[in-house]
């Protein structure tokens, strides 16, 4: 997703838990994973090019970063990683047509009605994501062939076809975006879940923990 996106996320599902400059380092360190150095060769990173289980590899390893960090800045910029993978996972990945297809269809949903945790998707046999080839799919950022490109030399499976990164991607960007700050907030509660008190008052940057996990929304 655009980094408006992912900033936009953390600071609706989060920001109410967390001091303004303990919120600006965890976006700091989520806009960071799309950086040149973790974009390139990294796909685990953003769920891309079916590294599923590498990619929730690289968030427990994260999540086991900010459990055992020895000061706060390690803490949220641990989370920040993480949270930018879980959520570029509906932007990049097949999740909202697998849930809409046994759904009803956008014509009977709304992007609202999404599950993000459904256990059925995350674990369905057809579940992918896009591939990204930096020799052939840079021609999509190319100034002067990107509109071409996109337009007339989509390749199936690619990440260019697949991708809800904005709303120009058509109405499931919406379904991608809310079920994206369901898992935020799941990432959430799951990095709680691993601090003391103390460690969680560090984390929130606040001088003593005022903030309380939140139940991801329940699905009627």
């Amino acid at each position: 997703m655009l980094h408006k996106y992912h900033a936009a996320m953390l600071a609706e599902t989060l920001g109410q838990f967390f001091a303004p400059f303990a919120l600006t380092e965890i976006i700091a360190a989520n806009l960071w994973q799309d950086s040149p150095f973790t974009l390139l060769g990294h796909p685990q990173i953003h769920f891309d090019n079916l590294q599923f289980a590498a990619a929730l590899t690289y968030i427990d390893q994260q999540h086991a970063c900010l459990a055992r960090a020895k000061d706060s800045h390690e803490m949220r910029a641990a989370f920040g990683r993480l949270t930018h993978g879980a959520q570029d996972f509906y932007a990049h990945s097949n999740y909202v047509d697998l849930w809409l297809a046994a759904n009803g269809g956008l014509a009977n949903t709304r992007p609202d009605d999404i599950d993000g945790l459904d256990p059925a998707i995350l674990n369905h046999p057809d579940l992918r994501s896009g591939t990204f080839y930096w020799w052939r799919d840079l021609i999509y950022y190319l100034p002067g062939l990107s509109g071409f490109a996109k337009k007339y030399l989509l390749f199936a499976g690619s990440h260019e076809e697949m991708n809800f990164d904005d709303e120009s991607r058509g109405p499931r960007f919406a379904y991608a975006l809310t079920a994206a700050k369901e898992r935020t907030l799941a990432e959430y509660q799951r990095a709680l879940r691993t601090l003391s008190p103390d460690r969680a008052a560090l984390f929130h940057g606040q001088p003593h923990s005022t903030a309380r996990p939140r139940l991801a929304p329940q699905k009627s």
